[in-house]
């Protein structure tokens, strides 16, 4: 099969692998869309290694492993990659990312022909959504709407959205879906103006004036933050815009920042919740969003590209060239 392989930094070719075998409680699925994802950058930027990265995967199955009874060939699964032990109660009710035994592995590989994984990980789409829908379903989307349930966020909240990449932009649109007044942070102008069109109510530039504009347009400081660049700045300003009682959600990982808790956490009496990826009823819930309209599944995806085409379109990804987004990237089948 073929595969994306990184070489060196700035050096992804598509290779020929050997196909993987599904095991005991596992299926064998045909890739038809993997998301680029902005944690996937570091594939590009920091080869060689023998991973293949892509964790945003849907496509149809085409073979069973031993044991396998709710799934069938030819069904069409959205896959949610982070893998549980299968056995404690948490992954019982397909809350993987809860499970306290996590082999350690996730299901990655999205850049490739072939990809196998636990039946238990898989959604059958609905034939009404597509495979990019699909491959959307449980990072791009799921992610910012476990973090919201997380939070709690109803109309009476004004969020902050910091950092406007795919996951951002999702956050905004499903923030405002809650009835939230939202207010996205983003660097890059083409972002802000993508999180506008997405439903914020407002969007600003990061700096050392954003703080106090997010004093001024939230009447005080805002109820929730939700922070996705992973940027250290980004946690202390977002931090600092927190009102009374605020919750502070924690997404974008890989952030480094000094806190000094006193007057920023302990006097306002702040709550910080870490949310990370999300369930199997969580995806399914996003799926319904999507299926009755409350979403638009590609509403921020901008670019598609073929697995043959896929290094030109990390490099457009991790330049942020042409205006990008999100991208796809799409192999053939049905």
């Amino acid at each position: 099969m073929k595969v994306l392989k990184a070489f060196a930094p700035g050096d992804l070719r598509v290779v020929e692998a050997a196909k993987p075998q599904p095991a005991a409680g596992q299926i064998k699925v045909a890739v038809r869309a993997s998301g680029i994802c902005g944690s996937d950058k570091w594939y590009f930027r920091n080869g060689p290694t023998d991973f293949i990265a892509g964790h945003e995967v849907a496509g149809e199955v085409v073979q069973l492993g031993p044991g396998v009874r709710r799934l069938r060939v030819g069904d069409r699964v959205a896959v949610n990659n982070v893998v549980g032990c299968g056995r404690c109660e948490a992954c019982r009710e397909g809350r993987f990312v809860r499970c306290p035994d996590r082999p350690g592995k996730d299901i990655d590989n999205g850049f490739s022909e072939f990809i196998v994984a636990p039946d238990r990980n898989c959604l059958v789409l609905d034939p009404r959504l597509d495979y990019e829908a699909g491959c959307l379903i449980f990072d791009n989307w799921g992610t910012p709407h476990a973090a919201l349930e997380r939070a709690l966020v109803t109309p009476a909240d004004k969020v902050v959205v910091s950092g406007c990449g795919p996951i951002g932009l999702a956050a905004v649109a499903l923030a405002k879906l809650r009835g939230a007044f939202v207010v996205a942070v983003e660097s890059l102008a083409y972002r802000r103006a993508a999180a506008i069109r997405l439903g914020a109510d407002a969007a600003v530039e990061p700096g050392p004036d954003v703080v106090a504009a997010i004093r001024d347009l939230t009447g005080g400081g805002a109820t929730v933050v939700m922070e996705c660049s992973g940027k250290g700045p980004a946690y202390e300003s977002g931090l600092a815009a927190l009102g009374m009682e605020g919750r502070f959600l924690s997404v974008g990982e890989g952030a480094e920042f000094t806190l000094r808790p006193s007057n920023v956490v302990i006097r306002k009496n702040l709550s910080i919740l870490g949310s990370w990826y999300s369930t199997m009823a969580e995806g399914a819930e996003v799926q319904a969003m999507m299926l009755d309209g409350r979403i638009a599944p590609s509403a921020f995806v901008t670019h598609r590209a073929t697995l043959e085409d896929a290094p030109a379109a990390f490099a457009r990804v991790c330049e942020c060239a042409d205006e990008v987004l999100k991208t796809v990237i799409l192999m053939p089948g049905r």
